[in-house]
């Protein structure tokens, strides 16, 4: 069995792959921004900041953070372009099928 590069994989190895760390995406070259459910605001997700708040182990896939906007009560879900797909498509990071495990909503540090 061979190595494939991240950018050769196909979408649903990336979309299903829910270990992934932020670091091996930063690494990979994935594009993350993160999308507000009730205002509907968009931010770029800078993984760098986000390795360097709450480490290189921490997961995007299933997690939400509050929004950013000044009196928004809203959560805002991360969506992600993996390696070798089109810019500007981007995929809901949903967790595993069985989430039901404590702490599924945490925050990861605001980036």
């Amino acid at each position: 069995m061979g190595y494939k590069k991240p950018s050769q994989r196909g979408l649903s190895h990336h979309l299903q792959n829910h270990h992934i760390t932020v670091s091996t995406m930063r690494r990979d070259g994935w594009v993350v921004k993160a999308h507000c459910t009730a205002c509907y605001l968009d931010c770029w997700v800078d993984l760098t900041t986000v390795i360097r708040l709450s480490g290189p182990e921490t997961r995007l896939f299933g997690r939400t953070t509050r929004c950013r906007r000044y009196g928004c009560p809203g959560r805002m879900v991360f969506l992600a372009t993996p390696p070798g797909e089109t810019l500007g498509a981007f995929w809901e990071l949903k967790g595993p099928p069985s989430a039901a495990r404590a702490g599924q909503g945490d925050d990861p540090p605001d980036p």
